[in-house]
């Protein structure tokens, strides 16, 4: 007789996501693992583009809150400072905190997105993405960071490949025209 694995429930979304058929099963199953480990109202994955100082929304659970597509500036702010450059974790706990980092902040609010959990993605030492998960107030608070840090490295290959597929776009971007964070 064997025993049940503690790990069970995060390898068979690792198996999932190794024999998901396309970019779209990918993200769903992500999205899966992300609820099943944290819970989520919302959630959102943002490519990084590094060199060029840009963020693409890859995948969104709801495009009414949270549009596909496009591109959105970097910039100096506390949220970019702290998950794109540092490569840590952000939790927001309350509406104070959402209000301080999302520039729609009262459009979150109003949707009872009053807390958020953004876990970084790194490849070669370079963070290259975001999972973001938004939620009620205080839904974040004690996430398993280990956890986290176990599926941004099972996600990163997900993101390696929409870096790829996403650079010569972004060197066509106008930066004049668009949001920063």
């Amino acid at each position: 007789m064997t025993s049940a694995s503690a790990f069970e429930p995060w390898a068979r979304h690792a198996r999932a996501l190794g024999l998901a058929s396309s970019r779209e099963a990918q993200w769903n199953v992500i999205s899966g693992l992300l609820e099943e480990a944290f819970g989520h109202k919302l959630f959102t994955a943002l490519l990084y583009l590094e060199s060029h100082q840009l963020m693409k929304r890859l995948y969104t659970s709801d495009e009414s809150i949270s549009p596909l597509g496009g591109f959105k500036a970097t910039g100096s702010g506390p949220w970019s400072r702290h998950v794109l450059e540092q490569g840590r974790l952000y939790v927001a706990s309350n509406e104070d905190d959402v209000r301080t980092v999302f520039s729609e902040a009262p459009m979150l609010i109003d949707r009872g997105l009053q807390s958020a959990f953004n876990i970084p993605v790194r490849h070669e030492g370079r963070v290259i993405g975001s999972l973001n998960m938004l939620s009620g107030r205080h839904a974040y608070d004690k996430a398993d960071h280990d956890l986290a840090a176990l599926i941004a490295g099972v996600c990163a290959p997900v993101f390696i490949e929409e870096m790829l597929a996403a650079q010569s776009a972004a060197a066509e971007v106008d930066r004049s025209s668009l949001d920063s964070v």
